[in-house]
């Protein structure tokens, strides 16, 4: 009677051990529960599975609300004693604070020699997002206090003659070619550069500096509103570079001619603060997109006005 209890025992000992080594288990988690607004969040789905099964790559962004995709890592495998772990990342960010639950995300695979798909659930994540802790309270302080340099009188002395010098070497360079010109042409033509061939001259140069592909990202987010913010200005005579991206929307929104590109200015000028402000980094998709869009702003706004089309013409006697 022993015999058969601790036989029966084995048995079922065996099967379990044989049926755990064929499952497929799966396991999200994140580096932290807690993080700050436009912290990158490391969200990872760890698959341990036998050789013979085949997974797909987790497809997260549509179960992902309230929640932005940031970047795809590579897959990550290791095998050990007959099973594979494969590891999948993901970076995320919120751009708001609250708390955030991802929820489970389905894990498709398929055993070899067996064309069925199989699925199983990840376990849900539970995450916080806050914003920095302000005191309204306090005094608004420098982060460290500012330095004092002492003057040094007889350096400021050499540098303004310095200036000084080359500021008149420029002056005296340019009156001598400008009486020369004269004296060859006898004419003045002055022509008013419209707004759009500046913002299309400098969108084209800004392309050719690839800033982007450098890894300059900020950079290149920063120079490319800033031409577009420049052309509103001379466009439709708003103080595009000094207001914020809310008050320059509201302002556009009174303006006729803007009508048709305020829903693409909202888009271009939005993605740019985020990157400027949120640490948000674009995929390179988003990047070329923000140079289509500056051209299609110019384009879709760029007829000329009747005073912007006048040349001004002025005939010089020089005998």
């Amino acid at each position: 009677m022993v015999k058969k209890v601790l036989l029966a025992i084995f048995v079922i000992g065996f099967t379990f051990i044989s049926v755990k080594a064929q499952s497929v288990s799966v396991k999200a988690s994140v580096d932290s529960s807690r993080y700050l607004v436009g912290d990158f969040i490391n969200y990872s789905i760890i698959i341990n599975h036998p050789k013979d099964v085949s997974v797909n790559s987790p497809s997260i962004k549509d179960s992902l609300k309230g929640i932005d995709l940031i970047k795809i890592e590579p897959v990550a495998t290791e095998e050990k004693d007959g099973s594979v772990t494969s590891t999948f990342k993901f970076i995320l960010a919120k751009y708001d604070s609250g708390d955030v639950h991802i929820p489970a995300i389905p894990i498709i695979y398929n055993r070899k020699g067996n064309q069925a798909k199989e699925t199983t659930l990840t376990n849900t994540v539970y995450l916080t997002v806050s914003t920095l802790n302000v005191n309204p309270q306090s005094d608004i302080k420098d982060v460290k206090e500012p330095i004092k340099i002492p003057l040094d009188w007889r350096l400021i002395l050499m540098w303004s003659l310095i200036a000084l010098v080359i500021i008149a070497a420029g002056v005296y360079g340019f009156l001598y070619y400008r009486k020369k010109r004269l004296q060859k042409l006898g004419i003045i033509e002055e022509i008013k550069r419209e707004p759009y061939e500046i913002a299309l001259e400098e969108l084209k140069l800004l392309e050719e500096k690839k800033l982007w592909q450098q890894g300059r990202i900020k950079e290149y987010h920063t120079e490319v509103t800033g031409i577009i913010r420049k052309y509103f200005e001379g466009r439709f005579l708003v103080p595009a570079l000094e207001i914020t991206t809310d008050e320059l929307l509201n302002g556009l929104n009174g303006v006729a001619d803007a009508e048709s590109i305020t829903k693409i200015t909202s888009d271009f000028l939005n993605n740019a603060d985020l990157v400027k402000f949120a640490k948000f980094v674009p995929m390179n998709d988003v990047n070329e997109e923000m140079l289509k869009q500056a051209y299609q702003i110019v384009n879709d706004t760029m007829h000329k006005t009747e005073d912007n089309m006048q040349i001004e013409s002025e005939v010089v006697d020089v005998h």
